[in-house]
């Protein structure tokens, strides 16, 4: 495994607001100091690895992977697959849409997460180890 991926990764969440058509933006960027931010101030949060999503739309018996915008709207059931750099689980979402009667579908979906999070380190561990390191 990557050294990058054996340290601690900061991740810092601003403050953010709403802004007049409900959509989430940053309150110090967009000039918003006089509304009630979502959150009262800027979090920290670790992250011991790095988590990789796709996305998927299930129709009759196919499956496809990271849909447009356009394809997802248009499709009954969109599941979301979130593993980290280990390929484990961290978070199955299925918002809505039809049931799944069966299990296959998620399995594959997973598995197919776990290929695309082979790729995606192989990308990363390249781009990395081309950065130079003062």
């Amino acid at each position: 495994m990557f050294l990058f991926y054996e340290k601690k990764i900061p991740v810092e969440i601003p403050v953010v607001s709403l802004n007049d058509d409900g959509k989430i933006v940053l309150s110090e960027e967009q000039g918003l100091s006089d509304r009630e931010p979502v959150n009262k101030e800027k979090r920290k949060i670790n992250l011991s690895s790095i988590p990789f999503s796709l996305t998927f739309v299930l129709h009759k018996n196919y499956i496809l992977a990271d849909p447009t915008a356009e394809e997802e709207s248009i499709m009954d059931t969109i599941v979301t697959v979130v593993l980290n750099s280990s390929s484990q689980l961290v978070s199955l979402h299925k918002p809505g849409g039809t049931a799944l009667a069966y299990t296959s579908a998620i399995q594959d979906c997973i598995a197919l997460t776990r290929q695309r999070v082979k790729e995606l380190q192989k990308i990363l561990e390249e781009a990395i180890s081309g950065m130079e390191v003062d």
